[in-house]
């Protein structure tokens, strides 16, 4: 089983009404929200673990992990609101305003929450819980305890408004990766997170510390996998893009759906995939995240509206 561990909230979707005032429309959200959906709708195991509100949108979100085909037993139920997050889209670029004070996210607690060992293979992390507090270190010392038996897979998506102290974000960034297995991150977030290193030299960094797959997103440009034996790059798909929300969301557990298929997905044999596995699942991620572009909010497929 694959185990999401962090926010989930609610996207508010502007759209034209007929006399040109706009409104927003309620999507269900969050970054490892939206990979759990992704990897439910393809057919992973998967359980969704993070603080759902019982109020009216967090009814929303259950109802949609549900539908999604996504596990949630482990959904922290509670009475803190849901965040919302509204969006602002130009030219298919999406930015936020964020309403998170007092939310379920930020009141996750996680010290009575142990993954067993032979059900778990895989935990998920990443997105805006591990940039604030008290959540970020709760989910910190979460994945300190687990590590070490499952897969880390991890992917900061940063939102630099979230960060009120950079100095402390960083050392949680490299406690966090110093555990994880595999990292994915746009170019934009690596850019932020080391100003003053190559690319070459940030790949180097990394593997030096052990991890054993890096994945690099350049949007439309494609994506780089890397790893001690291969590198491989796949270009982007050209699709018509409505919104890019989730996208990189998506194209994550897409990703990690794809790779969990591969015989040597284990915390000991992740490094030695070899090259045709690593592109297989690169160019799937692609195209999963091309489809979720084109639609309204992150939405991404059913395994079963796939072509073959």
């Amino acid at each position: 089983m694959i185990i999401c561990c962090g926010e989930a909230l609610i996207d508010m979707i502007p759209s034209k009404l007929e006399n040109n005032e706009t409104a927003y429309i309620p999507k269900v959200g969050g970054a490892v929200v939206n990979t759990a959906i992704c990897l439910g709708r393809l057919g992973a195991d998967v359980s969704f673990l993070g603080s759902v509100s019982n109020d009216l949108f967090g009814e929303l979100i259950s109802d949609e992990l549900k539908n999604s085909k996504v596990d949630t037993s482990l959904c922290i139920n509670t009475t803190f609101n849901t965040t919302l997050a509204f969006a602002n889209i130009k030219n298919g670029t999406t930015t936020y305003s964020f309403f998170d004070e007092n939310s379920s996210n930020k009141n996750i607690k996680l010290d009575d929450v142990s993954l067993k060992e032979n059900e778990v293979d895989t935990l998920y992390v990443g997105g805006i819980s591990l940039m604030s507090e008290p959540n970020g270190k709760e989910i910190e010392n979460f994945i300190s305890r687990e590590s070490k038996k499952t897969i880390v897979f991890f992917d900061p998506n940063i939102r630099p408004a979230f960060i009120e102290n950079r100095l402390i974000y960083m050392q949680r960034f490299e406690n966090i990766l110093s555990q994880s297995d595999i990292i994915k991150i746009s170019d934009e977030d690596l850019e932020w997170i080391y100003p003053d290193l190559s690319i070459e030299e940030v790949f180097k960094k990394w593997q030096e510390i052990g991890l054993s797959i890096i994945v690099l997103t350049k949007g439309s440009e494609g994506a780089i996998i890397k790893t001690k034996s291969h590198e491989v790059f796949s270009h982007g798909k050209k699709v018509e893009v409505v919104d890019t929300i989730g996208a990189g969301d998506i194209f994550n557990g897409a990703l990690l759906f794809s790779l969990s298929k591969k015989n040597n997905f284990t915390k000991k044999d992740l490094e030695n995939m070899d090259e045709i596995s690593l592109e297989e699942s690169l160019k799937f991620a692609n195209k999963i995240a091309g489809i979720s572009v084109g639609r309204i909010g992150a939405n991404p497929p059913f395994f079963n509206e796939l072509d073959s």
